[in-house]
């Protein structure tokens, strides 16, 4: 059985290996990671449309049963990546783990919007250099820390000095408390879209004296992390005094098994060995379309998109007629049709063709003469265009980069794949240690979500390190501007300049493939509502959720 979220996943099955962000290493919803949305100019919510495709999504509230609490719900995931340090860049997995043990400052609701949760208000001025921030009375970290202005200060106040994940808040001047509840928060240039930032890492709030840890995080969620063996497993249990409802969570614990493959995966539910898995791929889809043994859960949200970094700072790379060969050698529908089973789209930037900030841009399209007479031209000059492809260590994300290699070989672009682990992707790319990086991103249902990761401020985050000044000004316009016509032609000029300089490589937005596999007796995966009746997107970026709403139907 199938079952829409509202939310958005990040892996299209194994599609989507290398994970980012999110949201992984930075700032927001991507992703984590990703993502949220725009502010409206009285710190309420107000709709982006980014990739967001609606809201006609099925929920799962449990069809109107009563839930149970109690039980031990075992999930499987790709792999848990290297820690919980969100001063460094927190991998795929490792998001998914913390998103059991944190709540965010906002969410994003049904309808795409934010909305408060860790806060109870975000209002700004009149341009959006100055927000104020108040928080939610009675809340506790796990560790019986309040969480008061003070604490939200120590948070941003060291994320803004790691160097690994700083630039995402090169925006933010200062934070100042008010109040015992109340921080302002000074912006250095407006910053209408401020609040999207804060579902993603900058809203990740932790207990002041554990930020930075690796082994360890402690948050204000509705779980604890009672132990963790990295590349084996995670269990967290049961948060008695949660503040948000003192029903939830409904689970005693939550085991969190690393299962690379998804094959591996799939067995492990039908076997009962687990009871719901992460990102199952096009053919696990379409088998439980129609299956009464397991029901799967698909975004109907914001997606991420399968593509492939270039470093443009590294040769032959840094060549714009390199990269627009490598461009013009890559057959999307092909990739589609063959490992998608034709479910996803062809992708020319990270914003997708149903958002309202879309544009057709001269992207490079499939044409192999293009590709070979751009890879002459260069060869002429500089000589044979030789590269490594660093891929996840995974069977589709190798299967869809042996195809792309065998393409770009037509063209005469040498490249070898070189295999490397699930989870470390992120370090490799802000140690700018590539030539071409397979990757999955993208998420968020605003496009500043993405701000960090091209703009030529964002230092490490900046994945491809493209300098462009159109980028970035197109950038800056939809970030300060409340307008939608005013932040429609900034995203504009940044599809533009993805068309012109070919920083990455797009292969396909995975609306349609993300999501999670699960027993049908597990319930509450989508549809979690809030004590107002505000139906929030729990779902997001990559079959993320955070497992507060989550029960299992009792034998």
């Amino acid at each position: 059985m199938v079952a829409a979220a509202c939310g958005d996943d990040d892996d299209g099955g194994d599609n989507a290996q290398a994970d980012s962000s999110q949201d992984n290493a930075s700032n927001g919803n991507d992703d984590a990671s990703g993502n949220g949305d725009d502010g409206a100019s009285e710190g309420e919510g107000s709709d982006t449309g980014a990739d967001n495709e609606g809201s006609d999504a099925t929920t799962d509230a449990g069809d109107g049963m009563t839930p149970q609490s109690g039980g031990t719900f075992t999930y499987g995931i790709i792999s848990d990546g290297t820690g919980f340090n969100t001063l460094e860049g927190v991998g795929e997995g490792a998001i998914r783990i913390i998103g059991s043990v944190i709540d965010t400052v906002v969410v994003i609701d049904e309808n795409g919007d934010w909305v408060p949760l860790l806060a109870e208000s975000l209002v700004p001025n009149d341009d959006a250099t100055v927000w104020t921030v108040t928080l939610n009375p009675g809340i506790k970290f796990h560790d019986g820390v309040d969480l008061d202005a003070e604490a939200l200060k120590a948070n941003w106040d060291k994320f803004k000095a790691a160097p690994n994940v700083g630039f995402a808040f090169a925006a933010v001047d200062e934070v100042v408390v008010v109040d015992d509840l109340t921080v302002e928060v000074i912006m250095n240039r407006p910053w209408a879209a401020f609040p999207h930032a804060l579902v993603g890492t900058p809203g990740w709030i932790l207990s002041p004296d554990t930020i930075g840890q690796t082994d360890k995080i402690v948050g204000t969620g509705a779980f604890m992390l009672e132990e963790w063996t990295p590349g084996d497993s995670a269990r967290v249990v049961r948060n008695p005094n949660y503040w948000l409802d003192p029903e939830l969570p409904y689970l005693d614990e939550v085991v969190f098994k690393v299962i690379p493959e998804q094959t591996a995966r799939r067995q492990a539910l039908e076997a009962g060995d687990i009871d719901a898995y992460c990102c199952p791929g096009d053919s696990d889809i379409l088998d439980f379309q129609n299956s009464s043994d397991i029901d799967v859960y698909i975004s109907s949200g914001s997606a991420n998109e399968i593509l492939y970094l270039l470093n443009t700072t590294t040769a032959p790379t840094d060549d714009v007629r390199v990269r627009k060969a490598m461009a013009h050698a890559i057959d999307q529908q092909l990739i589609i049709d063959t490992f998608r089973s034709g479910l996803t789209t062809p992708a020319k930037s990270f914003i997708s063709p149903n958002s309202e900030f879309w544009i057709d841009t001269d992207y490079p399209d499939f044409d192999l003469d293009a590709a070979r007479a751009l890879i002459d031209e260069y060869e002429a000059e500089v000589g044979p265009v030789e590269l490594e492809l660093n891929v996840s260590k995974l069977a589709s994300a190798i299967e869809v980069s042996e195809l792309v290699v065998s393409l770009w070989s037509e063209v005469g672009i040498d490249a070898t794949i070189n295999e490397v682990q699930p989870g470390t992707e992120v370090p490799i790319v802000i140690g700018d240690a590539f030539q071409a990086q397979f990757w999955a991103q993208f998420s968020g249902f605003d496009p500043d979500a993405e701000y960090v990761f091209f703009h030529s401020s964002g230092g490490l985050l900046n994945w491809t390190n493209l300098v462009s000044e159109k980028l970035d000004a197109g950038f800056d316009q939809g970030r300060e501007s409340f307008d939608d016509a005013e932040r429609a032609a900034g995203y504009a000029a940044v599809q533009e300049v993805f068309a012109e300089e070919v920083p990455i490589l797009w292969i396909d937005h995975l609306s349609g493939t993300e999501g999670v596999a699960a027993d049908p007796r597990v319930h509450g995966i989508t549809g979690r509502e809030l004590a107002d009746g505000t139906i929030i997107q729990d779902f997001l970026g990559g079959s993320y959720f955070g497992f507060a709403q989550v029960w299992i139907e009792q034998e």
